[in-house]
């Protein structure tokens, strides 16, 4: 279980299990008004103690039945953090002088979870239950061209006049329901490159980076684990009010970055290998909303690459 600097409640758990699979995920609800609320909704189940000690918590699921979490906590109190942040020469300021800054070894400070993105087989379905659950809202939407049907949506948390990520959770168009990364936010730069080399010499693979998104504007950095899941450590993302209007794009390989490191072909994973399909068959099967004409088009625009110079 790791825990984060800026609250000390955990951000990430694993448990040893004979596959891999997600538990699901949660969010911290500090109103005690919003958390009574979600307890009366249907299905939700109450869990006085929770899973964390005698914090309570709330189990909702989603509509491709995901568990999603809700726990309630009294507003956070940051923990104060060493002041470890590396000094910076600029063109036009000096502040470090007869002073080298030496390497730093060892995992980087993980100050949160900042966001989850999932794939889910009825974008549509899965989108609005977000949005009427715990009251996101829609910072940007991407569409296919041509059709300008959405098929991804960056959500965030509406606190009002209060600063917010760009995105706490994004939903896709997917041929099956899953995990397709989740990103955890960093100090700076240096913590991002120093993140990158402890989990090389931990033996997970490189994925894609350094560099910086355009929709967030995080710069980040991506690594996959032994076991071919994505992580993503990110620094610097915007932050919003309530007052931003939504955002219409279309979705590209291009969209994906302002710059950085030319996208691999494989990070985009798009293969049908047989527990997609598998997932897939289930899903027409069950008689979810899945749209064959809207996957062989996420999937064309897949296979193009997002700058002249890089041919997949």
């Amino acid at each position: 279980m790791i825990q984060t600097s800026s609250s000390g409640f955990p951000c990430w758990s694993i448990e040893k299990a004979n596959r891999d699979f997600l538990l699901g995920f949660g969010f911290f609800v500090s109103d005690q008004k919003q958390f009574s609320a979600l307890r009366k909704l249907d299905g939700a189940i109450f869990h006085p103690k929770g899973r964390f000690g005698d914090i309570p918590s709330v189990t909702l699921f989603d509509p491709s039945g995901l568990p999603v979490e809700a726990v309630y906590s009294s507003p956070i109190h940051h923990i104060p953090r060493a002041n470890t942040k590396r000094v910076w020469n600029h063109f036009d300021t000096t502040k470090r002088i007869n002073a080298p800054q030496p390497s730093i070894s060892g995992p980087p400070e993980v100050i949160r979870l900042g966001h989850s993105v999932f794939l889910k087989q009825e974008f549509f379905k899965n989108a609005q239950w977000y949005c009427n659950t715990f009251g996101l809202i829609p910072s940007d939407i991407q569409i296919l061209p041509g059709s300008k049907e959405p098929v991804l949506a960056f959500l965030r948390c509406n606190r009002g006049e209060g600063l917010t990520d760009h995105h706490t959770i994004v939903i896709a168009t997917g041929a099956d329901d899953r995990l397709e990364h989740c990103a955890f936010e960093l100090r700076d730069l240096d913590e991002i490159a120093q993140g990158r080399e402890w989990l090389l010499n931990k033996g997970w693979k490189p994925a894609w980076g350094l560099g910086r998104h355009l929709l967030g504007s995080q710069v980040f950095d991506y690594e996959r684990d032994p076991a071919g899941m994505l992580v993503e450590h990110y620094t610097d993302g915007d932050k919003f009010d309530h007052s931003v209007p939504v955002g219409f794009h279309e979705i590209s390989r291009k969209s994906l970055y302002q710059w950085g490191q030319d996208m691999p072909e494989d990070f985009l994973d798009t293969r049908l290998n047989f527990q997609t399909l598998k997932e897939l068959f289930k899903g027409l099967v069950a008689g979810r909303e899945i749209r064959i004409k809207t996957l062989i088009q996420m999937k064309t625009m897949a296979s193009k690459s997002p700058r002249k110079w890089i041919k997949y």
